[in-house]
């Protein structure tokens, strides 16, 4: 994949924009665009300007048309900076649902030991269709007591992932600064 998007033209609104999607960019998609979007959020979150509406509409604003009890215009920077550290852990955990994507082998971390196995003969035997030579055939037969796989600790894993991704595109009209 190859991404090439100019800054913003001071004369028009036209950027110039190089696109090209090679066919193996698409066989993990979500990897691919996790390397991409991964930067641009974490970019986002350390050059930010402000938070969206649904976190800062707190109520007592001093510009507000809407008269509101005292106790509200009180409390709105407390308020305000709740709602701007809520929009910081939104930002946080889809942060960290697209490194996991970007890493490719997070869930290495739930297989535990060594997967030992050997390959066996067996008394089941073939015909090669094209020799016609009778062949014999092997099993593997693995040792399970030595390796395990955390099955509990991936799925939550997964749904922690998930839940990044779910606030992702929740928000993604408010991914702008």
């Amino acid at each position: 994949m190859k991404v090439k998007i100019n800054k913003f033209p001071r004369k028009s609104l036209d950027r110039k924009i190089d696109i090209q999607i090679e066919s193996f960019d698409t066989w993990s998609l979500d990897h691919t665009l996790a390397l991409i979007i991964l930067p641009t959020l974490l970019q986002l979150k350390a050059t930010k300007h402000g938070v969206p509406a649904e976190f800062a509409d707190v109520g007592g604003e001093d510009y507000s048309e809407q008269q509101s009890f005292d106790f509200y215009s009180e409390t709105y920077p407390e308020a305000f900076e709740k709602g701007c550290a809520r929009w910081e852990e939104v930002l946080d955990k889809m942060i960290w649902s697209f490194q996991q994507l970007a890493l490719e082998d997070y869930d290495s971390k739930y297989h535990h030991g060594d997967g030992k196995f050997d390959w066996v003969k067996s008394d089941v035997t073939y015909t090669d269709p094209i020799t016609g030579k009778v062949e014999s055939t092997y099993q593997i037969v693995t040792d399970n007591s030595t390796n395990w796989f955390d099955v509990d600790g991936m799925v939550m894993h997964e749904n922690r992932i998930q839940e990044g991704l779910d606030l992702f595109g929740k928000h993604y009209r408010a991914l702008w600064d």
